[in-house]
């Protein structure tokens, strides 16, 4: 099977050209990892696969990752953090900025996850659970656990600890509802954005309000 890898950059760069092309070359790996685990499962994604994708050889994967297990965790990693930067989400101030924070963050969060390569790769980690247990806890906290995170951070301006963690637990599951699943089990289709966007328009304006006792 071929894959088609695009040609990395690193945007800005930092000016030493050997860690460039270090920090170039961990990208093109991680970006070919995502692309074979979801086309083929994690059992049955090789290491030589990965490196053909990448258009690099497999000894050079190894020096970075220490096995499949590392390199997929990593590849997950870099993917969700990308989304989930805490630190770009802080403290609301009182309950409307608060209320901003969490519908600009519920659309940033729903249009990620139903993603269809998202969607696949969820899929692909479910079918592989049984067999590979660690697999799933790893990817709660680098997925779920990191979106909890800003969720809670946003709330943490306006509530108690306590009440900002159960409540940003409930809002991550709220915001998805059942448009997530519907296209996690193939029962929606995506050519009617309109009709989609306005049912996450309504559960992420519920669970705004719910959460905020608005």
């Amino acid at each position: 099977m071929a894959y088609r890898q695009e040609e990395m950059t690193v945007p800005g760069g930092t000016g030493d050209a050997r860690r460039d092309r270090g920090i170039a070359t961990r990208a093109k790996i991680l970006d070919a990892a995502l692309k074979v685990f979801q086309a083929e499962g994690f059992a049955a994604a090789s290491m030589d696969r990965i490196a053909a994708c990448a258009g690099i050889s497999k000894m050079t994967i190894y020096r970075k990752f220490a096995d499949k297990e590392a390199l997929f965790l990593a590849a997950i990693n870099q993917h969700c953090a990308q989304i989930y930067a805490v630190d770009d989400h802080p403290p609301a101030a009182n309950v409307e900025e608060a209320r901003a924070a969490l519908t600009d963050f519920g659309w940033v969060f729903v249009r990620a996850v139903c993603e269809q390569h998202v969607l696949d790769l969820y899929r692909m980690l479910l079918g592989e659970m049984q067999r590979f247990p660690q697999l799933g806890a790893d990817f709660y906290d680098v997925g779920p656990a990191r979106s909890i995170a800003v969720i809670e951070n946003i709330l943490s301006g306006v509530m108690s600890a306590t009440d900002a963690r159960l409540r940003a637990e409930a809002f991550m599951h709220m915001v998805m509802g059942d448009r997530h699943q519907r296209f996690l089990l193939e029962k929606a289709g995506r050519k009617n954005e309109a009709e989609n966007d306005a049912a996450f328009a309504a559960q992420i304006d519920a669970a705004v309000r719910m959460v905020l006792g608005l």
